[in-house]
């Protein structure tokens, strides 16, 4: 397994438990992505989602959402992927769609893996957006079989700078490494993560037409991804806005020195 890179992007992942959370802090502090738990089960909603979501878009956070996944029977997957994609309908993502699997429910590695596919196929036919499979590596170990490889990896393993070989995935888009991390504006312990430039959906527009205020939506952001050949006052002059803004939004410290494929958040100035 890969191991961790300072050029990757730093984030949390948040639900109702995670309390009220300043995200100007947040950004400040370097964090890149939030994931916000958006849906359980068949029925159960988040009510810190809406709340979370427009407080971090406001902050030009990238966003995922993330669905705790309860496994049954084939119906039951798929009744809760349309939960899932449900539930999230009028928001804009900016990450991979994450399925989030801890239980086991007494089922089979085999009954595990299909329902897992089930759900994640059909999250994919009804949004178009790419999905992604967290949960920890001790799970893996005891519930999935290979089938389910064909899609990525956010992994939880804590107290270890690389994951522990897990015998089904051989790299990850994303690490959860601490889940009693520290970052300013968030109460209480904290779910740290670090994801590769994978996790994002390519070039998605993540400003928003419904939910945000209208002093919110006077600032646009997009998400692009740097091409070769590329710099960054000729991404400016693309945008209408500044080289010193994008720097100051990445945190890029030598405006000369930027990646092919890294992720570039840009605020177009209107």
């Amino acid at each position: 397994m890969q191991s961790r890179n300072s050029k990757n992007y730093k984030g949390v992942d948040v639900s109702h438990w995670s309390g009220n959370i300043d995200y100007k802090s947040v950004s400040d502090s370097g964090i890149d992505i939030v994931y916000i738990k958006a849906s359980e089960g068949k029925s159960y909603v988040d009510p810190m989602l809406n709340t979370n979501y427009k407080n971090a878009k406001a902050q030009g956070l990238l966003i995922g959402f993330y669905h705790f996944f309860r496994p049954s029977n084939e119906s039951d997957a798929l009744e809760e992927a349309h939960h899932f994609v449900n539930t999230i309908k009028g928001y804009k993502s900016n990450c991979r769609l994450a399925l989030d699997i801890e239980v086991s429910n007494g089922l089979s590695k085999s009954t595990i893996t299909n329902l897992c596919i089930k759900f994640l196929e059909e999250v994919k036919k009804l949004t178009g957006l790419d999905v992604v499979v967290y949960t920890y590596t001790y799970f893996i170990k005891e519930n999935f079989n290979k089938k389910i490889n064909v899609y990525p990896l956010w992994v939880a393993h804590y107290g270890v700078k690389t994951p522990g070989n897990n015998g089904i995935w051989d790299n990850w888009i994303g690490f959860q490494y601490s889940e009693s991390g520290s970052v300013r504006g968030m109460p209480g312990n904290v779910d740290l993560d670090e994801f590769t430039s994978d996790i994002l959906l390519e070039n998605e527009d993540y400003s928003d037409e419904n939910l945000i205020d209208d002093s919110i939506k006077k600032e646009e952001y997009i998400n692009y991804k740097v091409k070769p050949g590329d710099t960054l006052s000729e991404i400016a002059k693309t945008y209408n806005t500044t080289v010193s803004s994008i720097a100051s939004l990445n945190k890029i410290s030598n405006v000369n020195l930027i990646y092919v494929n890294q992720i570039l958040k840009i605020k177009k100035i209107k």
